[in-house]
């Protein structure tokens, strides 16, 4: 009897290898920009309560093309994460609720939900 246990070699870029994963890790991948564009916002807030000239100045920075861009992809980035989440769902749902709801339901309320809250976010926005 061996006193080394049989290790399986794995890859480094062991998820290159079938689509599925490469999808997923990509799909993953777009939480780091989400978490930059919070730390983003978080410096905001600190610049916010150092008063009008500090927040001025992070305004500023924020119309500077480059943070326009990384705006733009993170929010595309966070649009395929929402689409990927929201395509998933229903197949991870309990087998007592996928007997009762149909799974096209499902994708369309949490879409119609989206809707709502961002519609709901855009009033907010567009009332101030």
């Amino acid at each position: 009897m061996s006193r080394r246990p049989y290790v399986r070699p794995m890859k480094r870029t062991w998820f290159m290898d079938h689509p599925y994963y490469r999808m997923y890790m990509v799909r993953e991948a777009t939480c780091v920009f989400d978490f930059l564009y919070c730390i983003n916002l978080f410096a905001g807030i600190v610049q916010l309560t150092n008063g009008a000239e500090a927040w001025n100045g992070w305004l500023a920075f924020q119309a500077k093309p480059l943070m326009i861009l990384f705006t733009v992809v993170t929010l595309g980035m966070t649009l395929y994460h929402a689409v990927t989440y929201f395509d998933m769902t229903p197949r991870v749902l309990p087998q007592f609720v996928r007997k009762i709801v149909a799974d096209n339901v499902v994708n369309k309320l949490m879409y119609a939900g989206l809707a709502v809250v961002s519609l709901v976010i855009l009033a907010a926005a567009v009332a101030v």
